[in-house]
């Protein structure tokens, strides 16, 4: 992030969102995506990131995770997300989202 700060990077954390919106609908259109965590409440700080849900209907294994993951932030960075994109992808099962809810704001993105 040399010559970039912090603030200016996360200020363009809608960017990154739509852009990772972007890549999921191509890699796993079945898939849903939420913000939640700081951006979705508000409360972004210079320590945040970005928390992207990635929603499937049902929760891959570790490696299936991983690997959809790869596949997400590759596509995103070839629709321009910068590699130095402070975004964190929460890849989960929808039975998984109750639980999301329950500990502060989902938002839906796509």
């Amino acid at each position: 992030m040399r010559g970039l700060s912090k603030v200016r990077v996360l200020s363009r954390w809608r960017e990154y969102v739509t852009l990772i919106a972007e890549a999921v609908k191509a890699v796993a259109p079945q898939a849903k995506v939420y913000l939640v965590g700081g951006a979705a409440e508000g409360r972004l700080t210079v320590l945040s990131d970005v928390d992207v849900l990635v929603v499937l209907p049902k929760r891959l294994g570790f490696e299936g995770a991983v690997e959809l993951r790869a596949k997400v932030l590759e596509k995103a960075e070839g629709l321009g997300l910068p590699p130095y994109a402070p975004v964190e992808l929460h890849i989960i099962g929808e039975d998984d989202l109750r639980r999301y809810s329950a500990r502060g704001k989902v938002v839906p993105v796509s």
